[in-house]
């Protein structure tokens, strides 16, 4: 599990999304696609072990040169939990 299979999965739309992480998209003014782009071109910023998998947090760019981060649980089908603007330094 990790990264690239989760980023292979949303790239084949094999993924949910949580109401929360949907409207907080909405709120925040982010579409799907740069979602699905973030998680597939991002990097994770950090790990969190779950009990049935693990949880991690993925910072991509946007169309714009903004960045979002997104929370997605890698189990057997990843999870976007959140989706927001990061508050780290970006490098």
């Amino acid at each position: 599990m990790g990264r690239r299979r989760v980023a292979r999965m949303v790239a084949s739309g094999e993924y949910q999304m949580t109401k929360h992480a949907y409207d907080q998209m909405i709120a925040r003014d982010i579409f799907i696609k740069q979602v699905e782009d973030a998680v597939i071109n991002g990097r994770v910023v950090q790990k969190w072990p779950e009990r049935d998998g693990e949880k991690l947090a993925i910072i991509g760019a946007r169309f714009n040169g903004d960045f979002i981060k997104i929370v997605v649980k890698d189990c057997e089908i990843p999870k976007v939990i959140t989706v927001c603007y990061p508050y780290e330094d970006i490098d």
